[in-house]
């Protein structure tokens, strides 16, 4: 018993200096969730309203019902930029900023939302 007391204790001192472990995160869901959200504060629509169709050539692209028909949304990454397109937009690109909380699991995509719009922040977390 005397022995093992000892042990006791260097296990917990052990375990106690180690750090925690860090979240870990599917950054690209989460990422998508907030280009999705985003798009809506870009056009005052509902995230829910944007297909993601799949990332071609770095390039993220979603798929919506705009103006008369059906447009693609491109959201390109530039460092921790997001520049948003789209042929409807006829050359109007705005940008983001992407912030990433690894700690959390959470990323945020700092753009001016539009008056109309009901979003004011396009912020995803997630965890795995």
């Amino acid at each position: 018993m005397k022995r093992l007391i000892p042990l006791i204790l260097l296990a917990a001192l052990v375990l106690a200096g180690l750090p925690g472990r860090a979240a870990a995160f599917d950054e690209q869901s989460v990422m998508i969730c907030a280009f999705r959200q985003a798009l809506a504060m870009l056009t005052c629509k509902t995230p829910d309203k944007y297909s993601f169709l799949g990332v071609r050539d770095g390039v993220y692209v979603f798929n919506s019902h705009y103006a008369k028909g059906f447009a693609d949304f491109y959201v390109q990454l530039n460092g921790d930029l997001a520049v948003f397109s789209s042929r409807v937009w006829h050359g109007r690109m705005p940008s983001g900023r992407i912030v990433k909380d690894y700690a959390a699991g959470c990323v945020q995509v700092i753009i001016d939302p539009l008056p109309c719009s009901s979003f004011h922040t396009a912020r995803c977390c997630g965890s795995q």
